[in-house]
């Protein structure tokens, strides 16, 4: 039987010490800029530098026995990773059970010529292996021996549309690969839909400014700083600033985005200082969600997104297929790859009853009027909430047009609208569960809620469309209760 030993790269040391100290860092800054550190009253300035330094030294000390302790080997059935410090972890890792061998280039490792390789396994939250630094001809050595996806015969069967990896079909043809434009990387960042996330994160550290500087009192000055009229000029310059965040953290994280098939799995690399290389094998995405932002539709652009199941949040359950690409594209990049998920040309979209309309259109304008005119017994300007209902009104009937399903044979596709249009695209072999909700005004209209749940993650990912006629709802139930028939 044929073994092969490793061991992490001596840089490996560094890696895991730089952990420890990022881990100090904010700690240490917060003791250092407390009041009680100042005043005199509490511990001595040197007694404080003391102790950071000892935790220096002895996060070096740690990195370095960690590697040392740190072991790999390979045979022809498992892999084997010893670990541990004080306490000694053996990992045994089945071969066949290994889903993915992922690899990310940090800013350090591509200065040193180093990789940090992940081993991921079916049904996995987590990497079962974790390796920090190695070589990048020992990562891809280690690499070759794993080689994920291959399952034992007669343990898993080939889907429809995927090609089974003994089929006898030559390799080279299957090799299919999508590069993402300069353009349309700039487009996607500049109109991405992570400004809410970068405005909630800029607004949470400024929120943080008075406890960090007590004694400065930031926002007491700069309300005497600012006048009145310059306060929405200021508000405008923070909005732009987390545009800016958003659009530069998306280009970060997408330029060289390359995705490409090899029989069935799917390797996506992307980064610009970090570069990442994510095996997703075709078996494990449970659907295709196409996702139009508002900008996007207009000019024919969307995103593309697998849900994939036993990632982890580490690994990203929602993975990007593509971050932006031409919606007259979408279905050639489909069939090339994730033809399981390939939409028949004859599928025909069913639009939601005129009825719906009034269970999108009435209820959010109804409770934004009755709290502005609540809100208006208070302070006068609350009543100008009420101009904003025509708009919601507008936006709700939005939503209503772009909403419908589609059914044929094992292939379900369901259209909603929240902020973006989203097209969910499930296979029959896919769903976990179906429910049917039905409120009072949709019983008396004879409207439902479907909601479709797929593994993906940790918790699953569930797919609504709500304004369902009750019996194409009942129908599409008894669709997946008897999915064993078919």
């Amino acid at each position: 039987m044929k073994t092969s030993e490793g061991r992490l790269h001596p840089f490996a040391a560094v890696f895991v010490s730089l952990q420890i100290v990022k881990g100090l860092i904010v700690p240490l800054i917060v003791i250092f800029l407390s009041k009680h550190s100042r005043s005199g009253s509490g511990t001595p300035l040197y007694f404080q530098v003391g102790w950071s330094l000892a935790a220096l030294v002895g996060s070096i000390v740690w990195g370095f026995l960690s590697w040392r302790r740190f072991r790999y080997e390979v045979s022809e059935e498992q892999l084997k990773v010893t670990q541990g410090v004080f306490v000694q972890k053996k990992t045994f890792i089945p071969l066949e059970r290994i889903q993915s061998v992922d690899v990310t280039e940090g800013v350090l490792h591509r200065l040193f010529g180093l990789v940090r390789v992940e081993v991921q396994t079916a049904g996995g939250q987590k990497p079962e292996a974790v390796f920090s630094a190695l070589a990048r001809g020992d990562a891809a050595r280690l690499r070759s021996m794993l080689e994920p996806g291959k399952a034992p015969q007669g343990q898993e069967q080939p889907e429809p549309g995927v090609l089974s990896a003994g089929s006898g079909s030559d390799p080279s043809k299957l090799r299919l690969t999508y590069k993402l434009p300069v353009g349309s990387l700039f487009v996607a960042a500049l109109t991405t839909g992570g400004f809410g996330v970068s405005v909630s994160l800029l607004a949470a550290a400024m929120g943080k400014l008075d406890e960090l500087f007590p004694d400065f009192h930031v926002y007491r000055y700069l309300w005497n700083a600012l006048d009145a009229a310059m306060i929405p000029l200021f508000a405008l310059g923070i909005l732009l600033v987390a545009w800016m965040i958003s659009a530069i953290a998306s280009v970060l994280k997408f330029a060289n985005f390359t995705i490409t098939r090899k029989e069935n799995k799917l390797l996506l690399t992307r980064g610009l200082l970090e570069r990442r290389q994510v095996t997703v094998p075709l078996r494990r995405i449970q659907a295709i969600r196409i996702v139009e932002e508002p900008l996007w539709q207009l000019f024919g652009y969307s995103a593309l997104y697998a849900e994939t199941v036993g990632y982890g949040v580490q690994k990203g359950e929602n993975a990007h297929l593509f971050p932006l690409l031409r919606n007259r594209e979408i279905g050639e990049f489909v069939k090339r790859m994730t033809p399981q998920f390939e939409v028949p040309a004859s599928l025909k979209h069913h639009a939601l009853p005129r009825r719906a309309l009034w269970g999108y259109a009435l209820p959010a304008p109804l409770v934004l009027a009755l709290a502005a005119a609540a809100a208006g017994l208070i302070t006068p300007w609350a009543y100008v909430g009420l101009l904003l209902c025509p708009l919601v009104m507008i936006w709700q009937w939005w939503r209503y047009r772009n909403a419908g399903w589609s059914r044929e044979g094992r292939m379900l596709v369901l259209r909603f609208r929240r902020l973006a249009k989203t097209t969910a695209v499930i296979p029959l072999s896919r769903v976990q569960s179906v429910s049917v909700e039905i409120g009072p005004l949709q019983r008396r209209l004879g409207l439902s809620t479907l909601q479709i749940a797929v593994a993906s993650g940790r918790r699953g990912a569930f797919f609504r469309l709500a304004g369902l006629p009750e019996q194409e709802a009942r129908e599409l139930a008894r669709w997946y209760m008897d999915r064993n028939k078919r």
